[in-house]
């Protein structure tokens, strides 16, 4: 049997739930389709929490732009999930850095965001940064983010999800997309959205009767540290850039910081269209299953790669007081997807493609939450 509904929608994160919501206002019946057992089990948690005002790409005006156009109607939309009481610090370094301090300076005037200028010495040892900056720049709890659509759409009775589902196929009728999965079920719409991130080109695959149109995308398995800061640290974010450092803050209304490096935080890199590692050898049977057609979750892995927490302290340690003091608690692990073009300049575009349009398939890939909304046009299809 074959149920029917007005829009089905691949993937559970942010950007799958938010096009849940936002189809549902508009009266349609809605079906959300989840590889795992929660929503929320991947990037959306596992990345920086990090409400892009735009400072993280000085070499991509557009990227900036868009990013901090999007941050006020983000933290006015989701504000119960942001922390916001801290003092973000944007610094460059002296050395290896691809932007200057004057350079900084004069991006964040052209990108029209906040840049004042703070004496490097309080937070920096001596030589290691030319210029330092109180910014304005927040960051999101997934998990509260995760609580808020789960009370919103469990009780909508426009729109349902389905946990633990294996998509065996994906074929194009004359008004619609029919989705078989491996337990046996069937649905229908005649709008598609692939909403699966890291998982995009490998659900473009499964799609039969249209001409397929993948992602040139380089895939990174990273590595996110959780760490407990010193009082000194607890209400201070500091990011060094535009090069190979780090970055360490607040992570969402934890009390906890994220710690990553730009050199250290991706562990194993994949260039093939699929994502293909070494760790998914072995992997095609038993309770966790990771293959090249479809990704685990990186963090339950049972390979997961031993933590890089020895060379990311190291590396923030090398430039930032010592007062300003942290500890490990944990690492987290996930498949992070970058446009091959985004190589040249760090930008991160929301790149949406439509597939096909009658019926409408569409597919999303973007690194960063607050640009979300790019959704709403492709949604109204």
């Amino acid at each position: 049997m074959t149920v029917r509904y007005d829009k089905i929608i691949i993937g559970a994160g942010l950007y799958g739930l938010y096009a849940a919501e936002f189809c549902s206002k508009k009266g349609q019946h809605v079906l959300v389709l989840e590889y795992d057992d929660g929503p929320f089990g991947r990037a959306t948690y596992i990345n920086q929490a990090r409400v892009h005002m735009g400072y993280h790409y000085p070499r991509s005006l557009t990227t900036a732009v868009k990013s901090a156009g999007y941050f006020r109607r983000f933290v006015e939309d989701f504000g119960f999930c942001i922390h916001t009481a801290f003092d973000q610090i944007y610094a460059t370094s002296d050395k290896f850095s691809w932007t200057n301090a004057e350079q900084f300076q004069e991006f964040c005037k052209a990108a029209g965001i906040k840049c004042e200028e703070v004496a490097a010495s309080k937070y920096f040892k001596t030589g290691m940064c030319d210029g330092a900056y109180l910014t304005e720049e927040y960051t999101y709890d997934a998990k509260v983010l995760q609580r808020f659509f789960e009370d919103a759409l469990n009780g909508d009775a426009n729109v349902e999800i389905k946990y633990g589902v294996r998509i065996h196929k994906i074929v194009k009728n004359e008004k619609s997309f029919l989705i078989e999965t491996q337990e046996g079920n069937c649905f229908e719409a005649p709008y598609v959205l692939n909403a699966t991130y890291a998982s995009v080109n490998q659900v473009i695959d499964k799609v039969e009767g249209v001409e397929k149109e993948f992602f040139g995308i380089k895939y990174e398995l990273c590595e996110i540290i959780l760490c407990k800061p010193s009082e000194t640290l607890k209400n201070i974010g500091i990011t060094v850039m535009d090069g190979p450092f780090f970055s360490i803050m607040p992570f969402g209304q934890t009390g906890l910081h994220s710690l990553t490096a730009v050199t250290f935080t991706p562990h194993v890199t994949s260039y093939g269209l699929k994502p293909e590692f070494s760790c998914q050898k072995g992997m095609e049977q038993g309770k966790y299953k990771c293959t090249q057609d479809q990704l685990g979750n990186c963090s339950e892995c049972p390979h997961k790669p031993a933590s890089a927490w020895p060379y990311m302290s190291h590396l923030a340690d090398k430039y930032m007081k010592p007062e300003y003091g942290y500890s490990y608690l944990q690492s987290l692990y996930s498949m992070k997807p970058i446009l091959k073009s985004s190589e040249v300049d760090d930008s991160r575009p929301t790149a949406i493609r439509i597939m096909n349009r009658e019926p409408v398939f569409v597919s999303v890939l973007s690194g960063k939450i607050n640009t979300v909304y790019d959704l709403d046009e492709y949604l109204m299809l």
